[in-house]
């Protein structure tokens, strides 16, 4: 049985800004990414990952041009304090590059159980379209 599709929710184009610092001792990029927004710059992604091959694809999707805003609500189990597995509403964060690349640069959780993931995602993209951080909207997941 094949799983239902899980419905992305899509805004802009909008100009894309990067920083990016390669820190050759510990062979990792550090990078910064934001949308201009209503003229504002939203901060998407403020990480560190190791300098592979995937960083040139990387820096190329983000330079390519304008970018679209992608959300995509999912339900995500974890451990609560006292052991029990929850399932809480998460939203992924990324952009649809000019170039067509697709890149992925936060997962966040809600911080409660009592939503759905689709709504969940729903707010999260209004929330970034006010300016608002993926950080300020919920818990960052760490997918390693």
């Amino acid at each position: 049985m094949d799983s239902p599709a899980i419905p992305v929710f899509l805004a802009g184009p909008f100009p894309v800004v990067h920083t990016a610092k390669i820190h050759d001792p510990d062979e990792e990029v550090e990078l910064d990414v934001a949308l201009i927004i209503g003229g504002l710059p939203t901060i998407l992604a403020a990480t560190r990952f190791p300098l592979d091959d995937t960083w040139e694809r990387i820096e190329a999707a983000l330079t390519s041009g304008d970018a679209r805003l992608g959300v995509a609500g999912v339900p995500h189990e974890s451990e609560s304090s006292v052991g029990s597995r929850q399932v809480f509403p998460s939203a992924y964060i990324g952009l649809e590059c000019a170039n067509g690349e697709r890149l992925v640069l936060a997962h966040i959780r809600a911080p409660n159980t009592r939503q759905d993931a689709e709504r969940y995602a729903r707010e999260v993209m209004g929330a970034i379209l006010q300016g608002q951080t993926p950080a300020e909207l919920g818990e960052i997941i760490d997918d390693d």
